[in-house]
């Protein structure tokens, strides 16, 4: 236990890299899955993974560990945490089994994986991909014992553990075989560089440990295979993903080109040095070689396999300490020769570094943080409405947003199934009619809704003030009429710039209380085509002229751009104007106007007025 000592510090900072902020940030989606396919029996977990893209293991440990720490945010990524921290504690231990001793290579190592950023990122989720990782490494410490016992050793126990924790890891993930082929290669390569042969006695007992474990998982073994068989690959140059992946693996998408030029060039000269600076003339010989196969096994798979997007990405995190162990021997190695002294300490201070600055943008860069349904469920919460709906345009928010959001406005998940246009304005029709107020979160439109049918209804049925980003969600709020504005109720003919003109407008109401929307439609045309696209700002300004909120947006809700105008045709658009609770009563004043998309600064005049203008006051505003 002394020769363990060393490495105390490392497993420390660890757990405080991965149990800062833990819960900082909202769930996201899958991990609000995570959260509610927790909350099950065990039957109920094992029938709905069943039809899921994952394995039941995590949920079930996940079911159990929330029995213990109950199911906040912290408690439900404490899981993971804690096998994070268990992470760097195998890698200490296989390094300790690969070099026979405490040394500085395997200290930096662990130093490494203690610090990498993405494995700090999934020690903070509610996912398996910790677990997964995890897993792949404690099998391959135990097959790596295995294989360098004495020859009259007991290795019943080692065969025993490895059997159990490769069925624990199959029944993890889908990406979890790739191990086996990985220990299949550290098979091989031991036996050859410790001077054996592949005696049949261990091949039979590592064959028979391999069988073990798929008996284990063969009730699994149908539903691993439909989901696995089938799914559409990616292409993508295997140079480029052999950059874009490692670049990931030691830094996550945090720090971008060309600093990332420069890690990757200080990986490579230690992973050189770990390979030449061994005292084995044979490369095969070198204990690092083994670990450069594991590296580069599961990015090597990847790529046959075509995911070669980065949502894929997390399923090699695997790869991850096998890549530390190179560096932190390569590093080592270098320290004990004067000539490479200098060139080790460089790189491996520029890989610190990296991982130091790829930390600080993942932990407080705003573009890195998790969609925020947090934040979403409290601003519909304190917003109070007496009679409003929620609609979730991905069916799979369902999970995370009722997590936070239980009590309330009901909440419809649409479309349900399929994109049956006819079924699903039904379905939106049916819910206007019940309510004053919808909200709306938008996420992953491209595959959920990628005509966008949805939206289109909602921004023709009812009058959008708010539309937001929160995190890759977007938050929308819709006030819903009695009646849609059919007809214009105020002419006008107020031409803007050359070619625009806004035909008139009908304003519902111009007496409002504070938390309420004004509702207007606008009524627009060309008359020649236009090449530039506009928006459109309606600012709400008090007596003094100070604006008290405003609405900024493209026609049509985004969806009716005014490239795509027609001459001539008349351009019903619906727009909404939030006014904020702390507004005074009082009489106020709503102005229109248009300005280039890129450019605020750079409004269209209106033609014909006694003075230069760019807003036109619209209508008076009275709140009380």
């Amino acid at each position: 236990m002394t020769r363990y000592k060393y490495f105390i510090p490392l497993l420390l900072l660890a757990a405080a890299l991965r149990f800062a902020y833990l819960d900082t940030q909202s769930f996201w989606n899958d991990e609000g899955n995570s959260a509610r396919l927790s909350e099950r029996t065990i039957s109920l977990i094992i029938e709905g993974t069943a039809s899921d893209i994952h394995p039941p293991l995590y949920y079930l440990l996940l079911r159990g560990w929330r029995e213990l720490v109950g199911e906040t945010e912290f408690g439900l990524r404490s899981f993971s945490a804690f096998v994070g921290i268990g992470l760097v504690a195998v890698t200490i231990a296989l390094g300790q089994a690969i070099w026979r001793r405490p040394t500085l290579g395997t200290w930096i190592a662990g130093l490494f994986v203690a610090l990498n950023p993405i494995l700090i990122y999934y020690s903070q989720e509610a996912r398996m991909y910790a677990l997964l990782s995890f897993l792949a490494l404690l099998a391959t410490l135990l097959v790596w014992r295995w294989l360098i016992l004495p020859p009259h050793a007991s290795r019943f126990t080692y065969l025993a553990a490895y059997t159990i924790t490769l069925a624990a890891g199959l029944y993890t993930h889908y990406f979890f075989p790739t191990i086996i082929l990985i220990h299949g290669l550290l098979y091989i390569t031991t036996l050859h560089r410790q001077s054996k042969i592949v005696t049949l006695k261990s091949l039979t007992a590592w064959g028979m440990a391999l069988l073990a474990a798929a008996l284990l998982y063969l009730p699994w073994l149908p539903i691993f295979w439909r989901q696995t068989s089938g799914r559409a690959t990616t292409s993508s140059p295997p140079l480029q993903f052999f950059y874009d992946s490692t670049t990931w693996l030691l830094l996550g998408n945090f720090i971008g080109s060309p600093f990332s030029q420069y890690v990757l060039l200080a990986a490579a000269t230690l992973l050189i040095f770990a390979l030449i600076l061994h005292p084995s003339s044979l490369i095969i010989h070198n204990s690092s070689f083994p670990l450069l196969l594991a590296f580069l096994t599961p990015i090597i798979l990847m790529l046959l396999r075509g995911l070669t997007k980065e949502p894929f990405y997390k399923f090699m995190l695997m790869a991850i300490p096998f890549l530390a162990l190179l560096l932190g021997q390569g590093a080592a190695l270098a320290w004990r020769r004067k000539g490479t002294r200098g060139v080790g300490v460089v790189a491996a201070a520029i890989l610190l570094l990296a991982m130091g600055l790829a930390y600080q943008q993942m932990r407080f860069n705003p573009a890195y943080a998790r969609a925020d349904y947090r934040a979403i469920a409290q601003r519909i919460s304190s917003d109070n409405h007496p009679n409003a709906g929620v609609i979730l345009n991905a069916a799979n928010q369902w999970e995370v947003f009722t997590y936070y959001h239980q009590n309330g406005a009901p909440t419809y998940p649409i479309p349900r199934g399929g994109m049956d246009q006819a079924h699903i304005e039904g379905e939106l029709d049916a819910i206007a009619r019940q309510h004053d107020r919808l909200y709306a979160i938008f996420w992953g439109e491209a595959e959920q809704d990628p005509n966008r049918f949805v939206e289109r209804w909602l921004d023709a049925n009812c009058f959008k003030a708010v539309d937001e980003w929160v995190g890759d969600v977007r938050f929308v709020m819709y006030a819903v009429p009695g009646e849609a504005a059919a007809t214009m109720q105020t002419p006008l003919n107020l031409q803007f710039g050359d070619h625009i003109t806004l035909l008139g407008y009908t304003l519902n109401q111009d007496t409002l209380q504070p938390g309420d929307i004004i509702t207007l439609t606008l009524f627009w045309q060309t008359d020649a085509p236009l090449a530039e696209r506009y928006k459109i700002f309606l600012h709400l300004v008090n007596s003094s002229g100070q604006m008290v909120n405003q609405r900024d947006s493209e026609p049509g809700g985004g969806l009716a751009l005014t490239t795509i105008w027609s001459p001539g045709e008349p351009i019903t658009d619906n727009h909404g104007v939030f006014i904020p609770a702390n507004v005074p009563g009082g009489r106020y004043t709503l102005l229109l106007g248009l300005y280039h998309l890129t450019d605020p600064d750079l409004r269209l005049p209106l033609r014909g007025q006694e003075r230069a203008m760019t807003a036109y006051p619209l209508a008076p505003i009275e709140i009380r």
